[in-house]
């Protein structure tokens, strides 16, 4: 009384098995794909709000710190890991660095993620900015957060885009990532 084995399964639902894999692998990967988005933009969002909590301030330097060692306890203390001050401080950074390609972003990502009924909304969203950097249709982010960290020690402008596009276009892991950059591919 168990489950039929694989390989005694009959040869003409070769093509349906074949179907119904690339069907669950194809939506995995979407989802996978959404998720890294949606963190993406959420961070960027982080970021852009404690930039704007710090203008207010007029001593932004002590404020600053003692503003992200709150943050961080608190955001911990109730989402768990993922908030630490140094990761806040990256999405502080990831929001300064990549706030002029999508002004849209604060706009429409962050009325509808501020609404938990409304994220399916913001996923719809995201896919349907108009224009990212190079002008081409797509989401604003292609790559994963892990992947925006690593792209943020990257000092120069133009080499840091080089990379982010070749990430992308070459569909580079992570580690892939972080293994080319000291290969200087970066045309001096």
């Amino acid at each position: 009384m168990g489950k039929t084995p694989v390989t005694t399964a009959t040869p003409e639902l070769a093509p349906l098995f074949t179907e119904l894999r690339g069907l669950i692998q194809s939506a995995r990967h979407a989802v996978a794909t959404t998720v890294n988005t949606l963190q993406v933009l959420t961070n960027f969002e982080i970021g852009r709000r404690i930039v704007e909590h710090e203008q207010q301030g007029a001593e932004r330097a002590g404020y600053g710190k003692e503003l992200l060692k709150v943050l961080s306890a608190r955001l911990t203390e109730e989402f768990g890991n993922g908030f630490s001050e140094r990761n806040l401080e990256y999405m502080r950074k990831f929001f300064l660095l990549w706030r002029e390609r999508l002004p849209e972003i604060s706009q429409t990502a962050s009325a509808k993620l501020s609404q938990p009924d409304k994220i399916s909304q913001t996923l719809s969203a995201q896919f349907s900015i108009s224009q990212t950097a190079s002008g081409k249709s797509g989401p604003p982010f292609t790559l994963s957060w892990s992947h925006y960290v690593l792209l943020l020690t990257i000092k120069n402008p133009e080499e840091r885009s080089f990379y982010e596009i070749e990430a992308f276009q070459s569909d580079w892991s992570f580690r892939e990532l972080k293994r080319q950059l000291p290969a200087s591919l970066w045309p001096l």
